[in-house]
């Protein structure tokens, strides 16, 4: 390690990737023979709607754009116009930065355990140690190919083999294995390779060993992880579908058909135009105000005035054809509230038939599904996986709402979907319903194409057309993509020409947009601004007068005199039922113009009342300045800091023997090196600290915990402004601040320098 101090040895890049053997490293850009192997499991869903709809009916499936390659992203500007190129340009960027970060991942001379297939053409089983799988760094799934190419060992095994002796340093042969398991707590990956038998194999291995004759062999390989394909591909293929509706919009706006865009018996619906680009015209007015009761019965009684306020008004659908935003900071009850719409819109709106509800990750919409099933049976309610999730990913209490076809999951027979009241699934698996043909759209072309072939005669159309997707709601939707978001908003999205809609499906967004947003390779995209984000900055939510901060403190209360006045299209939650109010109190006045209200009961967040550690007024929020250099690994290994490991280590094992449960004190420091010697530390046989939870701040976000101890590890000025550059630390990285101040319920202390801090 070296210090971090302004006396680094000059040359020395503290950034600097970890130094590798030119004749190790260029094996990786060697050309080679190509071995895949297959997918372990997937499904055909261009037959499945085939097999279902048939392929006369269903409309063409518009291209996506072809780019220029020359044209940098920076040179397009977001407009409905423009939204397919501006999205793609900025995708391709993005699948740029993340094969770049993926490279840093690369394993060399990594030992792999190797067992070869019994049977003639079946893969072997390699097993592998992928440092950083816990963090998903790199982000690993099942079915993911992993590239390997195995080094050769000269016979005497004390070195390998270089090109000076006119033999190539590897076998040539580019094994493209597929992940079949991710044991990310010990950081394994277990792969099925094709091809890679005793015969295709180079069984020397360092100091001499021949393992020709044994069932299972460690051989070294150097190791890749390519950008999957389909993490990436639905995507760029929702964009030409959002691309025609947009232009056709535009396009009925400048022709200004008679009656608004009728065309016959059919009208022009600016469904899509009006859910990304809301302005005050797709809004209705208030004139009256609310009479303080509620009319209708709530499943959740527990329920407060905003989140019952919000329940009613979608159910109502009294706000226009906009997505209604329920705007909550951390501990509010986001997702109790979109819970009850769910519940609300079944039971009370005749029309809502088929709910699609949605969140960015698994374990987000597996809550999601986990709190709906208490009140929904199997038959009602539908939790879609694509086939390559691991079973041992869902939790047992949701296995029997997941339909499984030959061991793995699908989609389930046309006729049982069709029946679900409520279909669960994550964002980027909407993708399945829409490669299926089971969006509005394509179920309505079908649907009355299929009336109008029957019955050719006749010229009468309907006057009003039902769908059967009438609502979506989407959880954390600030941490999606938007166009990740595009996928389920696709599936509900009304054919554009069409009868008069019997029911316009509605969007619902439930997140916070000064948490952490979406997730990307690139420091400096405009994709790490969600859907969610992007709408709730548009004028019409964010210029109306009940908009929080709208004067630069909290809202008014809206009064009579304010009437008529648009109503607003979102909730903003103010009540937590989380935290301390003295942990609250500098979040809700740095991110949230001071409308946060504590609402947590004291039999929780006066636990550590009588704590001895707590300073001056015994509030439960201390400060431990740490004059202790940072220092760093060499060879890119990471930042990390001595002295703050044993302040926070120190801390979790005096408030854990306090509280006598390690389980309610965290730590989390934003940098990995950090982290990965917390861990060390804490799980020695001297600490034992095995049950308190450490992590990068990031996989914190939507957990809580009694106690959280954030160590904010840099210490030197020098480095402040490249951790901003590269979206590293927690200084100046105002939403990763929140979400580190926001999980503590009854005590919260900050390790940090400050006199690095206070320049924040």
């Amino acid at each position: 390690a070296t210090s971090s101090k302004d006396d680094h040895a000059p040359g020395f890049d503290v950034y600097a990737t970890p130094f590798v053997q030119q004749a190790v490293k260029v094996v990786n850009s060697s050309q080679g023979i190509v071995i895949e192997t297959r997918p372990i499991r997937s499904l055909d869903l261009t037959e499945y709607a085939n097999a279902t709809l048939g392929q006369l009916l269903l409309p063409q499936v518009p291209r996506p754009i072809d780019l220029d390659p020359a044209v940098l992203p920076s040179s397009w500007k977001l407009a409905p116009a423009t939204y397919e190129v501006y999205f793609r340009s900025w995708l391709n960027s993005e699948i740029s930065c993340q094969k770049k970060e993926n490279d840093t991942y690369s394993l060399y001379e990594c030992t792999a355990v190797v067992t070869f297939a019994r049977k003639a053409n079946d893969p072997a089983t390699c097993t592998i140690v992928v440092p950083g799988l816990r963090e998903y760094s790199p982000y690993i799934e099942e079915d993911d190919v992993v590239e390997l190419r195995q080094l050769r060992y000269e016979p005497s095994g004390n070195n390998m083999v270089t090109l000076v002796r006119q033999m190539p340093p590897w076998t040539g042969i580019i094994y493209r294995g597929r992940v079949s398991a991710v044991v990310r707590a010990k950081e394994v990956l277990v792969l099925q390779v094709n091809g890679l038998a005793p015969h295709t194999a180079e069984l020397w291995r360092p100091h001499g060993t021949y393992y020709g004759l044994s069932t299972e062999h460690k051989l070294v390989f150097n190791v890749q992880f390519p950008v999957p394909d389909e993490r990436y591909r639905p995507m760029i293929h929702v964009l030409p579908h959002i691309q025609v509706a947009l232009k056709s919009a535009a396009l009925n706006t400048m022709q200004q058909a008679d009656s608004a865009g009728t065309v016959g018996t059919k009208v022009f619906h600016y469904w899509v135009q009006s859910m990304l680009f809301p302005t005050e015209a797709d809004c209705d007015q208030q004139s009256n105000l609310h009479s303080g009761n509620f009319n209708q019965t709530f499943v959740d009684e527990k329920l407060n005035w905003e989140q019952k306020n919000a329940v009613e008004n979608v159910c109502l659908q009294n706000y226009g054809t906009v997505p209604y935003i329920i705007s909550g900071p951390p501990g509010t009850g986001k997702t109790k509230t979109l819970i009850e719409t769910a519940l609300q819109l079944l039971k009370n709106v005749e029309q809502v038939s088929h709910i699609l509800i949605c969140a960015p990750s698994e374990p987000a919409t597996d809550t999601l599904a986990d709190r709906l099933r208490l009140h929904l049976a199997p038959h009602e309610m539908l939790r879609l996986n694509r086939p390559q999730r691991a079973f041992s990913e869902v939790i047992d209490e949701l296995l029997p709402y997941c339909y499984v076809s030959e061991s793995m999951f699908a989609l389930p027979p046309f006729a049982e979907l069709m029946k679900y009241k409520v279909v669960v699934t994550s964002c980027r698996d909407a993708s399945l319903l829409m490669y299926s043909r089971m969006t509005n759209s394509d179920l309505y072309a079908v649907e009355y194409g299929l009336s109008e072939l029957i019955h050719p005669s006749s010229h009468k159309t309907p006057s009003e057309v039902k769908l059967h997707w009438t609502a979506l709601l989407l959880d954390e939707a600030a941490q999606a993509l938007e166009p990740e978001a595009l996928l389920p908003m696709h599936v509900v999205s009304p054919p554009q020409r069409a009868p008069k809609l019997a029911f316009t499906p509605l969007v619902v967004m439930a997140g916070d947009e000064c948490q952490l947003g979406p997730r990307t390779s690139s420091p400096k995209t405009p994709l790490k601004q969600s859907l969610f984000a992007r709408l709730f900055s548009r004028p019409v939510y964010a210029d109306h007068p009940l908009a929080r901060g709208k004067t630069g403190q909290a809202p008014p209360p809206l009064t009579k005199s304010m009437l008529p006045i648009l109503r607003p299209a979102f909730t903003n939650l103010i009540r937590n039922y989380r935290s301390h109010p003295a942990i609250l109190a500098v979040p809700s006045s740095l991110f949230y113009f001071d409308t946060l209200q504590s609402e947590a009961l004291p039999s929780t967040t006066m636990t550590l009342a009588n704590w001895s550690g707590w300073h001056g007024r015994k509030w439960p929020v201390l400060f431990h300045h740490n004059p202790s250099p940072d220092d760093l690994e060499r060879d890119g290994g990471g930042w990390f800091n001595k002295g703050e490991i044993q302040l926070a280590c120190g801390y979790a094992a005096r408030l854990s023997h306090y509280l006598g449960r390690q389980q309610e004190v965290c730590i989390m420091s934003p940098f990995k090196s950090q982290v990965r010697l917390l861990r060390q530390k804490a799980r020695t046989d001297t600490m034992g600290l095995r049950d308190v939870n450490i992590g990068p701040t990031e996989a914190f976000q939507g957990l809580e915990h009694g106690v959280v101890i954030l160590c904010v590890t840099r210490s030197s000025k020098r480095f402040v402004e490249k951790d901003k550059e590269l979206s590293w630390g927690i200084i100046g990285q105002p939403n990763k601040m929140n979400v580190a101040l926001t999980r503590a319920k009854y005590g919260l202390i900050i390790i940090g320098n400050r006199d690095v801090l206070v320049d924040d």
